[in-house]
C-alpha cells in the first residue's frame, strides 16, 4: 500500500504520557488522563512546535485523535500556539490500534492467559489481532486514507494521535512495511516533520 508524497510538512505529534503509560498498560481505544510530566511534555511540544510554525507563516490544517488523552494533549499544545480550540478537527481515523480483550492489561497480565502474545505479534505485525482487537492491516488502511486527503488539502498540518497509529502514518510516509513500522521510536519528548518521504525528529525540551 503505497502512499502520495507530502509535498507540505505534516508534523505527527504523540499525545504526553499518561498515568496507563507508567505502568505498561495497553491503553488502545480506552483512555486514561496524562500524568503532570505529559503535561509538561505537552507545553515542551507546543513551545518546540511554535518555533517550527513560526518558521513558515502560513496556512494550517490542525487534526487529532478524539481520544481523552490526545484532546487533552492538543489543548495544552494549542494554547502554547495560541489556538482557538474550535481549530482542532476530531478525526476518528486517528484513535490508536484497537487491542480489544487486551485493553487495560499489561504485557505481563496478559501473557498469563497468552504466553506468546508478544512474539505472535512480532512474527506477523501486518495480520495479527488481540482477541477482539483490530490488525495492523486495518489500522494501516485508515491511516492511509487520512494521509491521502492531508496530501490532497496541500497544506501544512498538524496531527496529535498516539503511539502505534502515528507510527503507521509516519511508517506510510517513509514506505515501510509493517515489520519496520512495529519498531520505529515513538517519544513523547520529541514530534517528528514529514516531508516527501524523508521525516525529521524534533526534540522538544522541557523542565
Amino acid at each position: 500500500m503505497s502512499a502520495p508524497k507530502l509535498t507540505f510538512p505534516l508534523y505527527m505529534l504523540r499525545h504526553g504520557e499518561t498515568a496507563w503509560n507508567t505502568e505498561r498498560r495497553m491503553q488502545g481505544t480506552k483512555n486514561s488522563d496524562l500524568t503532570e510530566r505529559g503535561r509538561l511534555q505537552a507545553r515542551a511540544m507546543g513551545r518546540a512546535l511554535k518555533a517550527e510554525l513560526a518558521g513558515e507563516p502560513g496556512p494550517t490544517i490542525f487534526l487529532r485523535s478524539p481520544l481523552g488523552r490526545v484532546r487533552e494533549t492538543s489543548e495544552i499544545v494549542g494554547h502554547e500556539l495560541g489556538l482557538d480550540p474550535s481549530q482542532w478537527r476530531d478525526d476518528p481515523r486517528l484513535v490508536e490500534l484497537g487491542y480489544g480483550d487486551w485493553e487495560g492489561f499489561s504485557w505481563q497480565e496478559i501473557e498469563v492467559t497468552h504466553p506468546t502474545a508478544l512474539a505472535d505479534w512480532r512474527a506477523d505485525p501486518h495480520g495479527f489481532s488481540p482477541p477482539g482487537g483490530e490488525t495492523h492491516f486495518e489500522l494501516r488502511r485508515r491511516s492511509a486514507a487520512v494521509l491521502t486527503e492531508v496530501v490532497a488539502s496541500a497544506t501544512r498540518t498538524v496531527i496529535v494521535g498516539h503511539g502505534v497509529s502515528g507510527a503507521v502514518v509516519r511508517g506510510l510516509n517513509l514506505g515501510l512495511d509493517a515489520r519496520a513500522m512495529f519498531v520505529l521510536e515513538k517519544p513523547q519528548d520529541a514530534f517528528f516533520r514529514l516531508l516527501a518521504g524523508r521525516e525529521e525528529r524534533i526534540e522538544a525540551v522541557f523542565d
